[in-house]
């Protein structure tokens, strides 16, 4: 500390220095004796550090023993676009065709019509092919996904000669059904889908004879969204919840298919910024193959510019910690995405685990247009029924009314204009009466000629 006899910055500014450097040699001769210690602490433990990693070991086979014990390894590896891109933390984020496989009730609630062309380079030679498409009418959405992945093999003898070239190939078909139920103004809806899938390996007989094989599985899906802590004035739910149950059905050969049980939440606390996260929990049908362990992912997307967002994730299955980064460049009708993912398998010497995508808009089916033209008729309404012109504003509440019944400002505001307007109408008919005792013939004789014209 500053001696409390210092009066002016002239004998200030030594004392600090002095200060200063006492304080430097102190952190130096700390940061000798950490380092001093951490030295004689490993040299008196370098017998043992075998046993350290050996117990570490034997610890992580423990808990990611039942790794690899099932069949169809395309099912789980995620390609392209967002969904790759925060790390496969999508159950809940899904707002693109990318969401046919992590959720298969997201389709009831996509902003447009896409198809997605996708292409990843996995591990060494082995590539993956992708092609999705989803589409949405108002709470009701369709999709269908394709994907085929190939591993090429080949034999050579003792001299390093290529003696035969195979290729080992797994096709997965997705179709997917969604609907959003109790949607209102007040409240998103439940999201319910379904996918249904087929799987097929080709395992050549060189490799391994009668091992090629065929199963169909399902995916049941939900999502719902809210507005929790929301600090930015968009339409949309920021907080959304998803839960899934994936790739469920036969087993193929005695081996079962990667089924599991996933959860997940995604936050948007600004329209600039998504967080996800997601748990996966598997679950084996076979008696006697053990589950894997839980695994996790969690992913955040940033929106840089209007047309440019990019994307990081984190996933942790298998014991293969895996670390993704990606950018979405999106044009007016098409969207181009990459994303680079990197773990244990990951060769920095060639392009694996690369991946890119194009997504092509076609439009939302003028939806957006029919909701602008639901909000006109809706403040007019309003306005008309403020002016008193309660016929008009009823009409025109009738007619928001037909294009969204779950629109419901539009729906109790009518009911309102409704009430509002019969009240209007008995009153005057309340003062055709009182004229009608003081001249009986007046209304008779109007009666008429309205009837006559």
């Amino acid at each position: 500390m500053l001696s409390p006899a210092i009066y002016s910055c002239n004998e200030a500014k030594p004392v600090i220095v002095w200060e200063n450097r006492r304080r430097m040699q102190l952190y130096v001769r700390c940061a000798l004796a950490v380092c001093m210690l951490l030295t004689v602490t490993d040299i008196s433990t370098a017998d043992s550090r075998a046993d350290f990693y050996a117990d570490f070991t034997d610890s992580g086979t423990r808990w990611w023993g039942n790794t690899g014990l099932t069949a169809f390894p395309i099912l789980e590896i995620p390609i392209g676009g967002r969904h790759e891109g925060m790390g496969g933390a999508f159950a809940a984020a899904g707002a693109d065709v990318g969401a046919l496989q992590a959720n298969p009730a997201a389709t009831a609630t996509l902003r447009y019509t896409e198809l997605a062309l996708s292409h990843k380079n996995h591990i060494a030679d082995s590539s993956l092919e992708a092609l999705g498409y989803a589409i949405r009418f108002d709470d009701l959405g369709l999709g269908a996904d394709l994907r085929y992945l190939h591993v090429p093999f080949t034999s050579r003898d003792d001299r390093g000669r290529q003696l035969d070239s195979v290729r080992y190939s797994e096709f997965s078909g997705l179709v997917n059904i969604s609907y959003n139920l109790f949607r209102s103004f007040y409240y998103h809806g439940l999201s319910v889908g379904l996918n249904t899938r087929v799987v097929h390996r080709s395992i050549p007989e060189v490799i391994s004879p009668g091992q090629s094989a065929t199963a169909f599985a399902f995916d049941l899906g939900l999502l719902t969204r809210f507005n929790v802590l929301k600090f930015h004035s968009s339409r949309e739910r920021n907080l959304s919840l998803g839960l899934v149950a994936r790739n469920f059905g036969p087993s193929a050969l005695g081996d079962p298919l990667p089924a599991h049980i996933a959860g997940g939440i995604a936050y948007r606390p600004i329209e600039a910024l998504l967080v996800a996260f997601d748990a996966e929990f598997p679950v084996s049908l076979e008696p006697d193959v053990p589950a894997a362990a839980p695994s996790l992912q969690t992913g955040v997307n940033v929106q840089i510019t209007d047309s440019f967002d990019a994307s990081a994730g984190f996933r942790l299955k298998g014991g293969n910690p895996r670390f993704s980064l990606g950018g979405n460049l999106d044009f007016r009708e098409v969207s181009l995405a990459a994303v680079y993912t990197l773990d244990l398998t990951t060769s920095l010497q060639s392009p694996d685990n690369f991946s890119i995508q194009a997504r092509f808009n076609f439009g939302d089916r003028g939806r957006l247009a029919r909701r602008e033209r639901l909000e006109d008729l809706y403040l007019d309404g309003l306005v008309l029924l403020a002016e008193g012109e309660l016929s008009q504003a009823v009409a025109l509440l009738e007619e928001a009314v037909q294009i969204d019944p779950a629109f419901n400002p539009a729906t109790e505001t009518l009911e309102s204009a409704r009430r509002s307007l019969q009240l209007q109408q008995e009153l005057f008919r309340l003062g055709d009466l009182e004229e009608l005792d003081r001249d009986p013939g007046r209304l008779l004789q109007e009666d008429e000629e309205s009837e006559n014209n």
